[in-house]
């Protein structure tokens, strides 16, 4: 039976939606995304009777909207598992915020598991192919054990995610503190620093000394000369089996034999090792004209403790760096690995290389259907199938979780064969055979001069999800594909910047009446003018402003400029209505009403001078959450226009109790007027519907004479467009009303 509410409150804490309360570090954190209140109080109870997950409590948090899931993801960045439902107060609400997880929070190790009562709308094998989510659920087929099955087993693997990104982390800063501490860190320039100073300590004039080193357990004529001065110069990376060492021979036998010091007249031999580390053992050879001394022997004997403990940092520093730049269960090369060899490469070497990128498609799946073992397998699977394919190649490395990255040279050319034999791979598990898909990425390196590393492999993976999103195999990345994602990050950046020095400015573009051509009102356009006097195209920057998280800062600055281009013209006796547009984010943002009143009220402007623009397919899409909103703004006395009628996908009943008061034709209508009769009957019907139910009609788009004349004909109250006039600033809009 479902335990009691007080139940529930003493074993989980709560947090609320709109003010999500601080947390345990000791617990494990779960947050279920659910607009159906009945539901979301189901899944709470069924998860009340999980037992601690791997010694861990867990810590429910809820949210009832994507914006809110939002804001708590981001003040909860270790939240483990997300039950996320698809449809809230959007159709395609739950699966935009597994995008903005991923890829604008940069959160990829949280699991995310869509949960859906309308499988038709998203369905499985098209949402877990473009989609990074962890698991797919029918709210119909989710029962209480399958929950808690879900919820054990995402745990577990976000466990085991979190270790290796924490261990990786922990290995490179240990590496990047230890380099800057120690400036002999390879085993050459450290053995050359110690033979200095016992020639300086000895005071060595004649003679020579000589480090040799090798795996504690070889035959002692494998040891090799690793660094020598003096008499030994000419004998450095040669092996002792081909050296004449006379009576030192049998000391330096005697000193690994031992494991340990052999002292004498003209020369001395010590012994070390990191047995322990890495299995390497080192002789130090000291030979002298004149004879060694009591007390020279005794300071060799001091000396050798702190190069014993030099031998041991390296030998550490070397495991360290090996770690740090290796992926631990393939024993392969990583990230940091592929980082390191384009930073290092020259100008040359970048003209003369390419970079091969292959991700294993579905694998997040095949990790919840499977399990790690199999995911593991098959990574290896995919390694080996890379080497006998490419065996040219010495240089792989794992740069993701399922992701592995190939340095080549440019003339190594890959048939088209092999590209297939790549992208589509069998693997034969227990006796299963399982089918692997790979997207494979091809970018020559050329194309990426005086970019860092970084950047280089974050433009490979952008063009690598593009290629993903298009399900194809293969893409070529090209100067041009890089040119275009640079195009787009500068103007993200600086998009950022201009909003936050207020730059941007509005255009106002004027709405006439069709039988008198008399200035009925405005439509307030943005518009980004860089300091280098070019204008970016209002399609683009606004995009990059919803992909970046941009766009409520954007239209609220915007906002603010219509309303000054207002004050002005009510200043110089124009009391005409403008109006501006609002996205669905900001309409459902719960400030945003309040910041439109405020600056109404703070500017003294009568609110009916205002009207709120906002497109069809929101206005359809989010209907019941958009219809309250518009509601309060009607209420408060602004007018409501639906933009772009005839390109969404309304529903008669919607919009038979839609409150707005204009309807906005669009102009891919518009402009086909006279040459196409179906866009004509469109226009009719939307006409004749709109009469029906008491909207007033506004064509957008009007650039002829006869398009103009047909809207007459047909009735159409009101138009805009270039046969008018173009979008003007407001002192160039004030000489327009003059005239």
């Amino acid at each position: 039976m479902p335990k009691s509410a007080h139940q529930l409150d003493q074993q989980f804490e709560f947090a609320p939606d709109d003010n999500p309360g601080l947390v345990v570090n000791t617990t494990w954190k779960i947050l279920s995304v659910e607009d159906d209140p009945d539901y979301q109080a189901s899944l709470v109870a069924s998860l009340s009777g999980l037992s601690p997950i791997m010694g861990h409590n867990l810590q429910i948090l809820t949210a009832s909207s994507s914006i809110t899931a939002s804001t708590l993801i981001s003040q909860h960045p270790d939240i483990g598992l997300i039950l996320l439902d698809v449809v809230m107060e959007q159709d395609d609400a739950g699966l935009r915020l597994v995008s903005t997880i991923r890829e604008v929070l940069g959160n990829a190790s949280v699991r995310v598991v869509l949960l859906t009562g309308q499988p038709g709308f998203a369905p499985e094998k098209e949402v877990m192919r473009n989609l990074d989510i962890d698991g797919y659920w029918n709210k119909a087929e989710l029962t209480r054990d399958k929950l808690h099955s879900v919820v054990h087993s995402n745990f577990r693997t976000w466990l085991y995610l979190n270790q290796l990104i924490q261990a990786r982390q922990g290995l490179q800063l240990v590496l990047d503190a230890a380099r800057s501490i120690n400036s002999k860190h390879d085993l050459v320039s450290f053995t050359r620093a110690v033979l200095a100073e016992i020639s300086h300590i000895l005071g060595i004039d004649k003679g020579g000394i000589m480090c040799v080193g090798n795996a504690v357990h070889d035959t002692f004529d494998g040891h090799y000369v690793i660094s020598s001065t003096g008499s030994f110069e000419h004998l450095q990376g040669l092996k002792i089996s081909d050296v004449n060492f006379a009576n030192i021979y049998t000391d330096m036998h005697a000193a690994l034999e031992q494991k340990q010091h052999v002292l004498n007249t003209y020369h001395s031999i010590f012994y070390f090792e990191t047995q322990n580390i890495d299995h390497k053992c080192y002789l130090m050879v000291v030979q002298s004209d004149s004879p060694v001394n009591e007390a020279h022997k005794h300071l060799l004997q001091v000396f050798s403790e702190n190069i014993s403990s030099g031998f041991t940092n390296i030998a550490l520093l070397n495991r360290l760096t090996e770690l740090a730049y290796t992926d631990i269960n393939l024993n392969i090369p990583n990230r940091n690995w592929l980082y390191r060899e384009i930073n290092n490469m020259s100008v040359k070497e970048r003209n003369h290389s390419l970079l091969l990128m292959l991700e294993v498609n579905q694998f997040d799946e095949a990790a919840f259907a499977f399990g790690a073992d199999f995911c593991q397998k098959l990574l290896l699977y995919v390694y080996k199938q890379i080497c006998s394919l490419l065996p040219q190649s010495q240089r792989i490395a794992l740069t993701a979780s399922h992701r592995f990255s190939i340095l080549l040279k440019v003339d190594e050319q890959i048939s088209e064969e092999t590209f297939n034999a790549l992208a589509h791979q069998k693997i034969d598990v227990s006796g299963v055979e399982h089918s692997v898909d790979l997207t494979l990425l091809q970018m020559d390196l050329d194309c990426t001069q005086g970019y860092s590393a970084a950047k280089v492999i974050n433009l490979a993976e952008s063009s690598l999800r593009e290629a993903k999103s298009k399900f194809t195999d293969f893409i070529k990345h090209t100067k041009q594909e890089s040119d275009t994602i640079s195009r787009r990050y500068d103007l993200m950046r600086d998009l950022r910047t201009a909003i936050g020095e207020r730059t941007l400015e509005v255009m106002l573009q004027p709405k006439v009446n069709l039988n008198n051509n008399q200035a009925v009102g405005f439509e307030a356009l943005a518009r980004w003018k860089k300091d280098d006097g070019s204008y970016v195209s209002p399609d683009e920057f606004i995009s990059i402003a919803e992909k970046s998280g941009l766009i409520q800062k954007l239209d609220c600055l915007i906002f603010e400029k219509t309303v000054e281009a207002i004050k002005t013209l009510y200043q110089q006796g124009y009391h005409l209505p403008v109006a501006f547009n609002a996205s669905s984010l900001d309409l459902v943002h719960p400030d945003y009403f309040d910041f439109i009143i405020n600056t109404i009220e703070k500017n003294a402007i009568p609110a009916h001078l205002l009207e709120l623009e906002v497109t069809e397919t929101q206005a359809m899409c989010d209907y019941n959450i958009i219809q309250v909103q518009l509601n309060k703004f009607i209420d408060f006395g602004l007018k409501i226009s639906i933009d772009d009628f005839g390109t969404g996908y309304s529903s008669l009943e919607h919009i038979s109790r839609l409150k707005a008061h204009y309807i906005k034709i669009d102009r891919s209508f518009v402009s086909r007027l006279g040459t196409d009769d179906p866009s004509a009957h469109i226009v009719e019907m939307v006409m004749l519907m709109c009469k029906k139910l008491n909207f007033k009609v506004i064509a957008e788009g009007i650039e002829t004479e006869r398009q103009k004349q047909l809207l007459q004909d047909m009735q159409c109250d009101m138009g805009q467009g270039y046969l008018f006039a173009k979008p003007m600033y407001v002192n160039d809009v004030l000489t327009w009303l003059k005239k």
